[in-house]
């Protein structure tokens, strides 16, 4: 019997990947305007922190259910949930009165954006399980996409309407949920599983699946390494624009320049690196990415002067700090993976979850730390210090396994 063709799977991967574009663009945008926002609400550094990576905490509520969905419910209708609901309250912040109404709409993007998130995720990394760290890398393409289409129109739309925070959110919004119904006439149930068979999941349940996975030791090795990442990520994503803007006193336009063109860059490079953890073994590779970003930042918010070849220590950081993030998953889901694809979706939710739970901290450890340490050395001790702390992790807990094997038995299931 011929083997099955992988073009079906990849087409469903490129809807996935423009979905990720609408959701990047949402993410990346609010930190751009947050400057504005804290200006006519009079916030704090230290509130303004909090709501630049508070979306994190409704992320970390979501996505262990958001897991266990992808794996029992429709997965079609889960993307669109997510890609709708993501877009609908990056508008309704918008109609924020201070920071508590600020906090809680920002609380519920994250958890519609968690949806999405594990979603696209599980998917990606069970149609095409032996090219697994690839093809989460390639997400990152879209990631970059978004990251330089979100920050260019709103520090664009911020230089040409200055204070008009809300204009560029609800352009944000817009388009998430107009794709979200595009999306519904994109996306073929049947080939958004692959080499299902019956698991743990359908034999014992959620409840005692998820007690299987939390006493599997190596799955906290694999967080381990991934929180040390997830947390200087979003110091990064949601707070570097803000304390450049605020403390450095960047224009808008150029700091997203910065960050925009960099991620933008940086991102679509993540699968260039991502494809040797396939080849030569997870750690040597996670190990050298840390290495990488953590130079990177230094030079970055120490070394770099304003002008426009700022933007260059900007994309190897991005490189670092996207490729960090697919492998956080990618070991993650290779802890549990099996010959069977079925409990993937609740893996890549513990991941998600996990590492959005410290990731939430970032905010208000940056913010802390400014009045005791400055915002240079508060985002290096958070960013590179971490980093540093990963290379250890991965270079004590990882093996050099690479290709996750798929099992005749598996495959002779999915062509029945």
């Amino acid at each position: 019997m011929p083997a099955e063709s992988n073009l079906p799977y990849w087409r469903q991967f490129l809807f996935l990947g423009l979905g990720m574009v609408c959701y990047t663009i949402c993410r990346s945008g609010f930190p751009v305007g947050l400057a504005a926002m804290g200006k006519e609400f009079q916030w704090t550094a230290f509130e303004a922190s909090v709501l630049a990576t508070i979306f994190l905490l409704g992320q970390a509520l979501i996505d262990i259910p958001a897991g266990y969905w992808v794996d029992r419910l429709d997965r079609k209708t889960v993307i669109f949930v997510g890609l709708f609901g993501l877009g609908l309250f990056t508008c309704l912040v918008t109609l924020a009165t201070g920071f508590w109404s600020a906090f809680v709409y920002r609380v519920l993007f994250g958890v519609m954006e968690g949806a999405y998130n594990i979603a696209q995720f599980a998917v990606a990394g069970s149609i095409l399980p032996g090219n697994r760290a690839l093809v989460n890398g390639l997400t990152q393409v879209f990631y970059g996409i978004g990251n330089y289409g979100g920050q260019t129109l709103v520090g664009t739309l911020l230089k040409e309407h200055p204070g008009f925070w809300q204009l560029p959110l609800w352009w944000l919004g817009g388009i998430s949920m107009a794709y979200a119904v595009v999306s519904l006439g994109l996306f073929r149930r049947p080939y958004l599983r692959r080499y299902e068979t019956r698991n743990e999941m359908a034999q014992h349940g959620f409840w005692t699946t998820l007690g299987l996975v939390v006493r599997n030791r190596r799955v906290w090795m694999a967080l381990a390494i991934h929180a040390c990442n997830m947390i200087p990520n979003w110091a990064v994503l949601g707070l570097a624009n803000y304390l450049f803007i605020q403390y450095r006193h960047y224009d808008a336009s150029f700091s997203a320049y910065v960050f925009g063109v960099g991620f933008g860059i940086g991102g679509p490079l993540v699968p260039l690196g991502t494809y040797w953890a396939d080849r030569l073994g997870r750690r040597p590779v996670v190990c050298a990415f840390g290495l990488w970003t953590a130079a990177s930042a230094f030079v970055l918010f120490d070394l770099a002067q304003p002008t426009w070849m700022m933007v260059l220590p900007s994309i190897a950081l991005a490189f670092g700090i996207n490729g960090l993030y697919t492998l956080g998953y990618t070991i993650t889901q290779d802890a549990v993976a099996s010959a069977s694809m079925s409990g993937i979706g609740i893996a890549t939710g513990i991941a998600g979850g996990f590492g959005y739970l410290l990731a939430m901290l970032s905010g208000p450890m940056v913010g802390t730390l400014i009045p005791l340490l400055g915002p240079l050395w508060s985002i290096n001790v958070v960013v590179i210090g971490c980093e540093l702390l990963l290379v250890v992790f991965a270079f004590w807990f990882l093996k050099g396994e690479s290709r996750p094997q798929v099992s005749a038995a598996a495959v002779a299931a999915e062509r029945t």
